[in-house]
Parts: C-alpha cells; structure tokens; sequence
C-alpha cells in the first residue's frame, strides 16, 4: 500500500504519464514480493492450523500417534525450500528491479528534480553545484542538513534547514537556506566563512525526460557480491581519509610552529570536510550492510513464521477471516521490528548485523514458547479464546 500511494502521488499530485508511472509499478512488483510473499506463507500456516485445531483435525492426528513437531515437518520443508527460492529471489532479481526503478526515477528527476532529491547522497544532478541533502520533508518540502558545492566559485555552503522551490516552467530549482555558513579558501591562503540569515540559490535544470542506462548502483541494486566489494571499498576510503587528516594536522601543527602559516584555520576548514566524509562514508557502509543482511533475514523469516504460526493458529484456533488477521498483526509487528532496525543502523550507529536479525530472534523465542506449549498440550490462552 505505501508503494501504491507513492505511485499514485507521482500520477495525480506530479503530473507524471501514465505510461511511465505503469514501468515504475512493474518493476516495483519484485521488491513488493520480497515483503509480501513471507507475509502470505505466515497467514497461510496461521490460517491452515486455525482450521485444523477447529474442525478437530490435529486432535484426530494426535490421537493417531503423531506429535505435533511431525504435523509440522511437511510445512517447514516446505518453508526451507520456500527460503531458498527467496534468498536467490531477494539477491538477484530484486536488484535488478530495483535498478531499473532508479534508473527511471533518475530519469523523471532530470526533468522534475523535487520529485526526487535523494536524502544522504551528494548528487550532481544540477550544473555547477553539488547537493547534499540529509533528510527532507517531501509533503512541505522542507529541508535539513544541506550543503550544497558550487564548483565554478569553490564555495560550500551549509545549512541546517531550507526548502525547495521548483519552477519548472522557468526550468529552474530554488533553494532557500536559512541560518547558514558561506565557506571559502582565498586564493588557497585565506579561509573565509560568513554566517547568512537566508540564503537564496537558483540553479537550472534540464526539464526534458531522456532515457539513460546508468551503471553506477545504489545499495538495493547490487547482489551481495556487489554489496560486499562497496563496503570493503568504503572502509579503505575511510582509513585513506583518517591518515590524510593526520597528515594534514602535523604539516599545519608544523608550518604554524616554524611561522610559515598565522592561523589554523585553513587546516581546519580541511580535517572538517574530511571528517563530514568520514561519516557520510561510514553511514554509507551502514547502509550496505543493513541491505546484505536484509536479503537472507526476510527469507530466513519464512521458516521461522512455520515455527510461531502453526501453533499460534492451533492455540487460538482461528481459521478463516480471523486466521487472516492474526496473521497480518504478527508480520505487521515483525515489519515494524525490522524498520526500527533499519533505523537505528542508519541513524544511531546500531550494528546493522543485529539491525536485521534481532527481529528473527525475537521471533524465534516467542516461536519456540508457543510450540512448547502447542507440543506438550498447554493452553495458556484456553480462557481468553475459547
């Protein structure tokens, strides 16, 4: 439903075609998938065991001499090789619509940059000006964390807050920075910086849809080969950039000392850009691993769905429309685990590794009391369902 509201936002609200808005849906189907089909086995097993316990039929299979872990066997081998389709589902054909997305998107955005302005990216979308945004507000377009390179005058500057401005009939996109600092080297001796109240920028932009094929990937377009040689690159660029800052710390410490420099401050103005790259490039790396775990945690999840619906749908006994929701109430909770993980790695330095897969121990403990219960006939919800 949130793909399909974005989409409909892109058709109604930004005046996309049709046609185009058709590709991105097709291609947005796989990614949907990745979510939806652990999410149709959990209501299934849920469902199934609801109206096996109601009608009598697990009783009937006990009384016959089978425990309950073998009423489940038949479902986890399924769940297993269920999995196993999905692992390679999620690492090989989700990116590779993922990518085509993107590239379309990218494509949209060349002529409608405010549709897309991507959040913790530095982006060269417009002439003579690099854009970095941390994160946006796209329904009052107001931004936070910005800095923005104009090449042509070696000038960067920085605001906490702004917002955006598209006159696309005019072909132009405004920034308007508020609270912000100029920063520029003169003549590569003088370090200059000037605090502004407001801050307007107008930069041109191109408002014609032309098709590219673009090679360079984001982390839900790569495989996990890909994923892993971007996070190996990544932790090299960042011990790059700590030696150089060590570098130029003694070189300053030692043109300050021999008289040759007045002040530190052009050193400083260089540790700083480098140490904001730091922490781009190690959110960066966050962010690819968080993915790489993301595409085996979901499939694993479908096994462990196996393990807390069956019982959970013999203990409560609801089959039928009543299986559906208990069904959809324990995804949408294992989902809302799973984005506050998502979260917490991106944006507070929380391990990516326990990001993805804490959810699956959680869900794994409470799987595992359930089919405790379920196999030893304890019935701890007997009177509140009956």
């Amino acid at each position: 439903m949130d793909q399909l509201f974005r989409l409909i936002d892109l058709f109604v609200r930004k005046g996309l075609p049709f046609v185009i808005v058709g590709q991105i849906l097709i291609n947005t189907i796989p990614l949907i998938l990745s979510y939806t089909a652990p999410m149709g086995l959990l209501v299934a097993v849920v469902m199934s065991f609801g109206r096996l316990a109601q009608d009598n039929e697990i009783l009937a299979l006990k009384t016959s001499g089978l425990t309950f872990a073998r009423i489940t066997r038949t479902p986890l081998i399924f769940a297993f090789c269920f999995m196993m389709i999905l692992a390679f589902f999620n690492n090989f054909i989700v990116p590779e619509s993922n990518h085509r997305v993107r590239n379309l998107m990218l494509d949209v955005s060349r002529k409608r940059p405010a549709v897309r302005l991507p959040e913790g990216v530095f982006t060269k979308d417009f002439t003579g000006y690099t854009v970095y945004v941390g994160r946006k507000d796209e329904r009052t377009s107001k931004l936070f964390d910005i800095t923005v390179y104009d090449r042509g005058e070696g000038l960067m500057i920085t605001a906490p807050r702004g917002e955006l401005k598209d006159f696309e009939e005019e072909g132009t996109l405004q920034f308007i920075l508020y609270d912000g600092e100029l920063h520029q080297l003169m003549e590569n001796k003088h370090y200059q910086r000037t605090k502004f109240d407001k801050q307007t920028i107008n930069m041109q932009i191109n408002t014609e849809i032309v098709r590219r094929e673009r090679k360079q990937r984001h982390q839900n377009e790569l495989n996990v080969v890909g994923l892993k040689r971007v996070v190996d690159s990544t932790y090299q660029e960042i011990e790059e950039l700590k030696r150089e800052i060590s570098e130029i710390g003694e070189n300053a410490v030692t043109q300050y000392v021999n008289g040759e420099i007045e002040t530190l401050d052009a050193a400083r103005f260089d540790i700083e850009k480098r140490l904001k790259r730091i922490t781009g490039k190690t959110r960066k790396a966050s962010r690819y691993l968080v993915e790489l775990h993301k595409k085996f945690s979901l499939a694993f999840a479908c096994i462990l769905f196996i393990v807390i619906g069956a019982p959970l749908g013999y203990l409560f006994k609801k089959g039928g429309i009543g299986g559906v929701i208990l069904g959809i109430l324990l995804f949408s909770s294992y989902y809302i685990l799973v984005l506050s993980g998502e979260e917490f790695a991106d944006r507070r330095g929380f391990s990516p590794f326990w990001a993805l897969w804490l959810p699956n121990v959680i869900l794994l403990l409470c799987g595992l009391y359930l089919f405790y219960v379920a196999y030893y006939e304890k019935h701890p919800f007997k009177h509140i369902f009956k």
